[in-house]
């Protein structure tokens, strides 16, 4: 039986009296994260410093029984940061620092609570790169991102979270610490521990350090942006840049009139093609220049032959940031523009996007629901905000019927429920439509071997 009586006390002892929040006032902002979820509070909140404080903290709350949700910067979209079984918030936002930047290595040492902006930062200044980028990237942290394994614009070239954890350092729900991989590309020393890390949300341990592989800074880069009559003829356009051209960008980023008009209204300026049926977004990096401008002119050939209304080149900084502001801005428009959200990320295979897109136009008009689409469309990777601009009694009834069309329709196409963002406890539901019943039972199983009391961030992915 979980008992919180005396721990507060116990755990100021850990981390410090400042470090231990629980007044209400002091606990609501770990009461939520970015998701729709209902706020839940938890019991205490705890900020450990070090990987000491927080093997420390797991070690008191196991012997207790009480449940612990582990936290980064609380950017989740699927609720898994949320208390929903009260306990502890172990929150890693003290936790922030780069450790270290190993250039002739090519990789870094980071805390979980570091910003991903932050890493961007200090390994650019040395020539360096790091390509997970997703949009969330001034606010999130990197442990979050290893959390869901979070992947972003570029992911289709170079690829998610997971192809750049070579090591990690955990604290297991008795408090034990545990340390595998660090700076080789190679290591087949067993069974890949960080892998099975990597996207448990918080589920199996709690990390504490991440060493990243690193690449050169691409010298070069462009951006173009493209319009197009509707969605469906920009998502044939990029199956044709890849197969045609022979080319995968570093991104390319499909953005409906509904997105690209929420943006354009939350930013207060002017977006180019504002009343274009959809948008591409195109980025190509290297170190070639000339090789740069020529694959965008034959790109942008390709997209006029497709429909394509224009061809937009942003070459400076200034020119490109004002182009990707307006993406980055769009779930956080339409959050703030509509009486009510919610935000859907699934994938299908990248051919498939037009059939998914047919598939699910008819399903939120039918519901009186608004409905904005964007998304990866060089992986496939497609985002959803259904939308009632005022208040409606039926949006649950709508939001339900609209959820399980639009994972049908995924599954139904060879996709996935889940590309980016985790299960968290609003998706957890639905697992069971995703996944056979022998991947569910050995996902259960591996949960009890990391943490038999099923004290860490219960409630979430498993249904």
């Amino acid at each position: 039986m979980a008992t919180i009586g005396g721990l507060a006390e116990r755990l100021a002892e850990v981390v410090g009296d400042s470090h231990v929040l629980a007044t209400p006032g002091a606990m609501e902002p770990y009461a939520c994260d970015e998701s729709s979820l209902a706020p839940h509070f938890p019991d205490l909140v705890v900020r450990p410093g070090s990987t000491a404080e927080v093997s420390r903290v797991l070690r008191e709350a196991s012997l207790r029984g009480v449940p612990v949700t582990p936290r980064g910067l609380g950017t989740g979209l699927t609720g898994g940061a949320v208390p929903v079984r009260g306990g502890l918030v172990l929150s890693l936002e003290r936790m922030d620092r780069v450790l270290e930047v190993d250039e002739a290595n090519l990789v870094a040492v980071v805390q979980p609570g570091l910003r991903l902006q932050e890493l961007h930062r200090a390994v650019e200044s040395r020539g360096l790169f790091y390509p997970p980028d997703p949009a969330s990237l001034e606010s999130c942290s990197i442990g979050g991102n290893v959390a869901v394994n979070a992947g972003g614009p570029r992911a289709a070239r170079y690829g998610i979270t997971r192809h750049y954890v070579l090591g990690v350092e955990a604290v297991l729900a008795d408090g034990r610490v545990m340390r595998y991989g660090g700076k080789t590309i190679k290591n087949t020393t067993g069974y890949a521990l960080p892998h099975v890390l990597i996207g448990s949300e918080g589920t199996l341990a709690v990390i504490t350090e991440v060493t990243v592989r690193l690449l050169p800074l691409p010298r070069e880069q462009v951006d173009v942006l493209v319009p197009f009559p509707d969605a469906g003829g920009a998502a044939r356009a990029v199956g044709e840049i890849v197969l045609g051209k022979r080319v995968i960008p570093a991104a390319v980023e499909l953005m409906d009139r509904a997105a690209v008009t929420a943006a354009a209204r939350f930013l207060g300026r002017e977006v180019p093609h504002r009343d274009a049926g959809a948008q591409l977004l195109i980025q190509l990096d290297g170190n070639d220049r000339d090789d740069l401008e020529a694959q965008v002119e034959a790109l942008g050939g390709l997209c006029l032959d497709h429909g394509a209304a224009d061809v937009l080149v942003a070459t400076g900084p200034q020119a490109r940031e004002r182009l990707w502001s307006a993406r980055r801005a769009v779930l956080e428009a339409v959050k703030r523009l509509a009486a009510h959200a919610d935000f859907l990320d699934v994938a299908v295979p990248r051919a498939r996007i037009p059939d998914f897109l047919d598939r699910i136009g008819t399903v939120a008009p039918a519901w009186g629901l608004d409905l904005a689409a964007w998304g990866h469309a060089a992986d496939g990777n497609i985002h959803l905000a259904a939308y009632c601009p005022k208040p409606d009694p039926d949006w649950p009834r709508a939001l339900g019927t609209l959820t399980a069309a639009v994972h049908g329709a995924a599954l139904d196409l060879g996709g996935v429920i889940a590309s980016e963002h985790g299960i968290g406890c609003l998706k957890r539901r639905y697992l069971g439509q995703a996944l056979d019943s022998s991947s569910v039972e050995l996902m259960r199983g591996v949960k009890e071997v990391f943490d038999p009391q099923g004290i860490l961030n219960p409630g979430k992915i498993l249904p």
